[in-house]
């Protein structure tokens, strides 16, 4: 049985996908399982403040990123999903619609967790081209015609920090979100990402938990298969020719056995040559692990 749990967090929609989406897990079977009432203009520094602390006018983009979180707090669907890009592909009015269709879809908004949040303009130089660079583009917005929606129109940068109650505690998060205009209006298009370092480290011995790489042209998605010995508290993969991460994490003790979800997940890799780099986690110590080249 495939199952999607879709979660805000934050205010902003993200999807964790127990059946798809970047990387994709297994459990070994036949199934494939695995794979905000702030920021009003007269509060000051309260929330949302002057972009920069300069006391200049708030940017339009700062403006609707605000809106967007005073809706996720509320938990105002409808509000976020007007105030979301029609080509992003996480608006969670259309989640919410698809979990009610589907019995093996779960819809959680968890928006009322915001307890507070500043927005600021973290780059208004950066162009709505820009958005060809982000290291998931190809992925995410593979049916999409980018270029259509990117012509004409502002693009901005917004950096949110964001304080959460979850179980009792108190956290805080920091991202940067990339904010668009569609038809002249600010919309949130996407979590903008930075390509990763990828490690340039021989693999150290003795370490590897990796039981193989096998690597699907048609589907340009190597799948890796875990050793659930290992230590590691996560597997990370890199495509270097991509500059994308893959991993899959081992659970809390108290969410499970602490075995990994699943005995393998796949990962983008560039069918006209890579190299596929393999990392654990090891009591907040990264290590490399495993180096594959893949040439046609």
């Amino acid at each position: 049985m495939n199952r999607r749990r879709y979660i805000a967090v934050g205010g902003t929609v993200v999807a964790t996908a127990l059946a798809g989406c970047v990387s994709e897990l297994g459990t070994g079977d036949d199934d494939e399982n695995g794979d905000d009432g702030n920021g009003d203009d007269d509060n000051g520094d309260e929330n949302g403040t002057d972009d920069e602390g300069t006391g200049d006018e708030k940017h339009d983009a700062v403006r609707a990123f605000e809106s967007y979180m005073d809706a996720a707090q509320d938990e105002d669907l409808e509000t976020v999903s007007e105030l979301t890009h029609t080509a992003n592909p996480f608006d969670p009015l259309e989640m919410a619609e698809a979990a009610e269709e589907d019995e093996d879809t779960t819809f959680t908004f968890e928006g009322d967790q915001i307890v507070d949040y500043e927005v600021k303009l973290a780059d208004e130089a950066y162009e709505p081209e820009d958005v060809h660079d982000h290291p998931y583009a190809e992925f995410w917005f593979e049916d999409v015609d980018l270029d259509e929606h990117l012509e004409g129109e502002e693009a901005a940068l917004v950096a949110v920090e964001t304080e959460i109650a979850e179980d009792g505690e108190q956290l805080f998060e920091e991202d940067t979100q990339i904010m668009l205009t569609e038809d002249g209006e600010w919309r949130h298009f996407f979590e903008y990402t930075e390509p990763p370092e990828i490690p340039d480290d021989e693999p150290v011995d003795d370490r590897d938990p990796i039981e193989g790489l096998e690597f699907d042209v048609d589907e340009e998605r190597v799948t890796i298969d875990i050793d659930q010995s290992t230590d590691a508290d996560e597997v990370i993969a890199y495509s270097s020719s991509l500059e994308t991460e893959s991993s899959v994490y081992r659970p809390d003790e108290d969410d499970g056995d602490g075995r990994f979800p699943a005995d393998w997940f796949t990962s983008g890799f560039d069918p006209e040559g890579d190299e596929i780099v393999v990392t654990i986690l090891v009591d907040g110590e990264e290590l490399v692990v495993h180096r594959e080249a893949y040439e046609p």
